[in-house]
């Protein structure tokens, strides 16, 4: 098959990609896995490490001259621009729907447990991060960090990888059983929200410091927490003033579509202000999903948004296997690496996010399946991992540490998480005016079963 234009091995890549994404769906479906864990998978199948359909790196060979032999390296230049494009907007797509997902009522009926408990599921996984760093650099120095690398960076893009918690597995668990309502999923639902709260401004700092917006100097930080502080000022005033009188002059507006359209040119223009703020656009993007979310008349935006979302965030998790080989790089050594990671981090969220719900007065019972519901992780460790690879900060050994601990967790939280609700629960009693809260059982649904778990 002769291609003719430039864009038409893109359009013939994104089409073959769709197909199999959602055939992924549906095996994952079939076996009660999520989503994410399909779509990372199909990346390596097509990727460099077995098909090598396609390797979304500049400058690298693919089989696809192979399979189509009339494409020439210019289409490929062009494929690899389109696709690299898509993954940028999913990221955005993706932090802007994690955004949509922080309910500043339900932190508010569930602060005190949810904070104790983000509290502890950040503090202990951090510490054991930097365990697992400074032993694997002390016998392993080369898997851990790259010649001429600062161990400082690779210690900053380690610690905001492992505190983030996937509330959208979570969740899922917790509607399957039925046990939504109840103020332990609750509390869950906020400490996973302050979890992400913390993680992507810390993630958003750590990248201005690696691309030398952050100096340590006095007038260096002065700028930055001048910088910082301006934007998350215009993110009050949008919030509280403008994005509230805007809507209300735009009601008259009898248009469905005037929803998706106001949501992702808002979360544009706030990624583009937190670039030039010098901020990660994904702080941005993630901002206009917080006031967006927590805007009344805007109550539907995840029904409008998923038609959109749901082609689209899949071209990140492939991406993931598409920037790796890893044939060249796995050894014994890198899998031990790998599963201890998985293993380190799951009972670090556990124990960290068990300490913190007991201390704030839960049942050591419950306390336990707020830990271990904490432990969940998905598509924030992955946004974070791959930014540390693409920035250069993490080796590839350490790059596919962090997937292996996605996909390890992934097969085992499910399931694990089930066992304890059924096993160590106590009933309590349900949230009441879960009308005011924002937690009926089919905002729940529509909000939390379209998440890429």
């Amino acid at each position: 098959m002769a291609l003719t234009t430039d864009f038409e091995l893109a359009f013939l890549l994104i089409a073959t990609f769709l197909v199999l994404i959602k055939g992924s769906h549906v095996v994952m479906n079939k076996l009660k896995l999520p989503h994410v864990l399909g779509e990372v998978l199909l990346g390596f199948i097509l990727g460099p490490t077995i098909i090598g359909v396609f390797y979304l790196k500049n400058g690298e060979s693919s089989s696809i001259f192979t399979i189509l032999p009339s494409v020439t390296n210019h289409q490929v230049g062009y494929a690899f621009y389109v696709i690299s494009f898509l993954t940028e907007f999913a990221v955005l797509l993706l932090l802007f729907k994690v955004g949509t997902e922080i309910d500043f009522d339900v932190l508010k009926s569930v602060k005190i447990p949810s904070l104790y408990s983000a509290i502890g599921g950040i503090l202990v996984p951090l510490l054991a991060g930097l365990m697992f760093f400074f032993t694997t650099l002390y016998f392993i120095p080369e898997l851990i960090i790259k010649e001429g690398s600062k161990p400082i960076e690779v210690i900053l893009f380690l610690a905001v990888s492992l505190t983030a918690t996937s509330i959208g597995i979570s969740t899922r668990i917790f509607l399957d059983v039925g046990k939504i309502k109840t103020k332990v999923a609750q509390t869950v639902v906020g400490a996973a929200i302050f979890d992400d709260i913390v993680s992507v401004t810390a993630l958003g700092l750590s990248v201005a410091y690696v691309s030398g917006a952050i100096v340590f100097t006095l007038t260096g930080i002065t700028v930055i927490f001048l910088e910082i502080g301006l934007f998350f000022l215009i993110c009050f005033i949008l919030f509280k003033y403008i994005i509230p009188r805007l809507i209300d002059r735009t009601k008259v507006i009898q248009d469905r579509s005037f929803t998706i359209f106001f949501s992702i040119g808002f979360m544009l223009f706030m990624a583009v202000l937190a670039q030039n703020l010098q901020l990660a656009p994904i702080i941005g993007a993630f901002m206009a999903g917080v006031i967006i979310g927590n805007e009344d008349d805007f109550l539907d935006v995840h029904k409008d948004y998923e038609p959109l979302a749901d082609w689209i965030i899949p071209f990140f998790f492939i991406s993931i296997g598409l920037k790796i080989n890893v044939i060249e790089i796995i050894t014994p050594t890198i899998a031990l690496m790998g599963v201890t990671l998985a293993i380190l981090v799951i009972l670090a969220k556990f124990t960290g996010g068990s300490i913190g719900s007991r201390l704030s007065g839960k049942e050591w019972s419950n306390s336990r399946v707020v830990g271990l519901s904490m432990a969940a992780k998905g598509e924030v460790t992955l946004i974070f991992a791959s930014t540390g690879y693409a920035l250069g900060i993490f080796t590839p050994a350490l790059y596919f540490s962090l997937i292996l601990v996605v996909v390890l967790d992934s097969l085992l939280i499910p399931t694990l998480l089930k066992f304890a609700i059924n096993r160590w629960m106590v009933e309590e009693i349900d949230i009441e005016n879960t009308n005011q809260t924002h937690i009926e059982d089919n905002n729940l649904v529509n909000q939390f079963n379209s998440v890429p778990v």
